[in-house]
């Protein structure tokens, strides 16, 4: 069970979540996504069980299970940057570039040591 099954187990929008709990709805629903975990004061922890109407240890499994699905990869879904992909350039040299383009006899570039 995660935290979207909590709330709806208990009959609760997110909205309700939030206002019982003086929370942003996107708390709840990062919860839910498992980008965040729940933090919350002893006073709101008891809240939350309550309304929840859960264990402790109902609350902190749907927590983890909320964060550990946003975790695991879809079966077929590949990776954002392939590593076959990623050809890095090489440097450019500007000196030597600009010292190839001969626009001008009179104006050359000479290379400064740092």
């Amino acid at each position: 069970m995660d935290m979207q099954v909590l709330r709806e187990r208990a009959g609760l929008s997110r909205a309700e979540v939030a206002f019982r709990l003086a929370i942003s709805e996107t708390s709840v629903r990062n919860w839910e996504a498992g980008r965040t975990e729940p933090t919350m004061t002893p006073k709101k922890y008891l809240d939350a069980l309550r309304l929840f109407k859960c264990t402790p240890e109902e609350l902190a499994a749907a927590s983890e299970k909320s964060i550990n699905q946003r975790h695991k990869r879809k079966p077929g879904r590949p990776r954002r940057f392939p590593e076959s992909s990623v050809n890095p350039s090489p440097p450019v040299n500007q000196v030597s570039q600009v010292n190839q383009v001969n626009d001008s006899p009179s104006f050359q570039l000479k290379e400064v040591g740092y």
